[in-house]
């Protein structure tokens, strides 16, 4: 994540920087005070934005979410412990879950071939923290496999698969 955000924030320092040194050559000192003041705030902004947007999946890493979605997907994680790890506020979406990992099971599909790569912040979803997860799955049927971008969402002080990313993986076991 920390690449995706360093970016940005030296882009934001450096348009400063170059403005300052632009502004300085011909300008009188209130000038420069005020090319000082928002090169600052530049910097200051960047800062804060890097800042939420890793508050926003702290909490949340490769690991974390990788067990999340092996006990989402897992035929045998029993109903009562599904709204652990997935966001079952929408209507059907245990349902759902239950319904791809039995069936994606019965097809080869079993949970230790879905490996998290990367989690990254993203907008909030209902007014959670979100975060979106790169999922490589190795298909029994492919010989390379294909990466998904499941969303997650903090629900409480929980990261837990959302109601999309459900319908996402539910939609694939319905074309095949």
């Amino acid at each position: 994540m920390q690449k995706t955000l360093r970016k940005p924030v030296l882009a934001a320092a450096a348009l400063a920087a170059g403005a300052a040194i632009a502004l300085t050559g011909c300008s009188s000192d209130d000038t420069k005070e005020a090319v000082s003041s928002a090169a600052s705030s530049a910097t200051e902004a960047a800062s804060s934005a890097a800042d939420s947007a890793q508050a926003a999946v702290q909490g949340l890493d490769v690991s974390k979410a990788q067990e999340i979605v092996r006990t989402a997907v897992d035929p045998d994680t029993p109903s009562d412990q599904i709204g652990d790890v997935v966001d079952v506020s929408t209507p059907g979406t245990e349902q759902a879950i239950t319904g791809f990992a039995k069936g994606a099971s019965r097809a080869g599909y079993t949970p230790d071939i879905f490996t998290v790569k990367s989690v990254k912040s993203t907008d909030k979803v209902d007014g959670n923290d979100a975060a979106t997860v790169t999922v490589a799955v190795a298909s029994p049927h492919a010989p390379d496999p294909i990466d998904l971008d499941l969303v997650y969402v903090k629900v409480g002080d929980d990261w837990k698969l959302s109601a999309d990313a459900v319908t996402q993986l539910s939609s694939m076991a319905e074309r095949r």
